[in-house]
């Protein structure tokens, strides 16, 4: 088969993204880094620096998917008699809504929590769908047929889509929580005047990689689709070879079934030794010429046939 190097640098360049950009959105997915919140303590008054119930608010800490992290040597003031500790130094974020009855939670509050889990869902989607990607990427590496190709580059496609959508809850949820919500102290509009004028968030590297992973699926997206044209127009241009070459090579389109006897297409089976002693026994026709190798069905194929009807080409294409 005739291989366009257009069509193999895209397979070959797919192939290498796709790791990079499962890398880059687990990584993302995983890390703890999304938000950063920097706090200058120097601009606190003592009484929030000493108070236990906003003190976690008055420290500079990382958010993830999953964990808030507070890296400080002061912050035991946070951990003391608190609930919910991860790894020592991290609160876990619950995706779960308060169990408490006594305490009638605003809708806005219910929507951030819907979108948060929207937005690890359609993470978590898109990690799946690019694996899967990747899958049909290698069956295009082992058996070059561009509808696989294609079924990569639908994938990559889906799941970078998924990873822009996450983010986009990621937003609303954030949007929510900083310039709607009230119902507790965690939230922006709830803080001290202090509190705020001393905070400085900023997105931080887990955030970006989540970019960066969705960019990189969406190009490795676009080279399985270029991949999948060229290796689809690799197998007309072969058939359209093999059709302009068949009668050149063998100049029998000419002849009918009457410019060569049946007996010789056909012929006797009694006529050649038996492979064994028990007497001979009938074969299969006798198809003389050379084979193609056909690239629809995956097997060698005569390559001249013969007529059944009078008057019909006797030397005739099989594929």
């Amino acid at each position: 088969m005739r291989r366009s190097s257009c069509g193999t640098f895209s397979l070959v360049l797919a192939t290498c993204l796709g790791p990079v950009a499962i890398a880059l959105l687990a990584v993302s997915f995983a890390t703890d880094y999304w938000i950063e919140f920097t706090v200058d303590r120097n601009r606190l008054g003592a009484s929030l620096k000493t108070d236990a119930t906003r003190a976690r608010y008055t420290f500079t800490r990382n958010r993830g998917i999953f964990r808030e992290c507070y890296y400080g040597n002061d912050t035991d003031l946070v951990f003391r008699n608190a609930d919910g500790i991860v790894d020592s130094n991290c609160f876990h974020i619950s995706y779960k809504f308060p169990e408490t009855t006594n305490v009638d939670y605003s809708a806005d509050f219910s929507t951030r929590i819907h979108l948060m889990r929207c937005h690890m869902a359609f993470f978590i989607m898109a990690l799946v769908f690019f694996l899967i990607s990747y899958v049909f990427g290698a069956v295009v590496c082992c058996w070059r047929r561009s509808k696989w190709a294609y079924c990569a580059g639908f994938c990559a496609y889906f799941s970078a889509f998924c990873t822009a959508a996450a983010i986009a809850f990621f937003h609303g949820a954030e949007y929510l929580e900083r310039n709607k919500i009230r119902d507790e102290p965690q939230f922006y509009q709830a803080w001290d005047p202090s509190i705020k004028t001393a905070t400085v968030r900023d997105y931080r590297w887990s955030y970006i990689l989540g970019w960066v992973g969705m960019g990189v699926a969406a190009l490795t997206a676009t080279l399985y689709a270029v991949a999948g044209c060229y290796i689809g127009s690799e197998r007309y241009e072969d058939k359209d070879y093999l059709e302009k070459r068949r009668g050149r090579e063998y100049g029998y389109q000419a002849y009918d079934n009457r410019a060569f006897p049946m007996e010789l297409a056909y012929p006797d089976p009694y006529a050649y030794p038996p492979p064994h002693r028990a007497g001979p026994y009938p074969g299969p026709p006798y198809y003389p010429g050379p084979y193609v190798y056909d690239m629809d069905t995956r097997r060698p194929l005569p390559a001249v046939g013969y007529g059944g009807e009078q008057g019909a080409p006797y030397w005739t294409w099989s594929g």
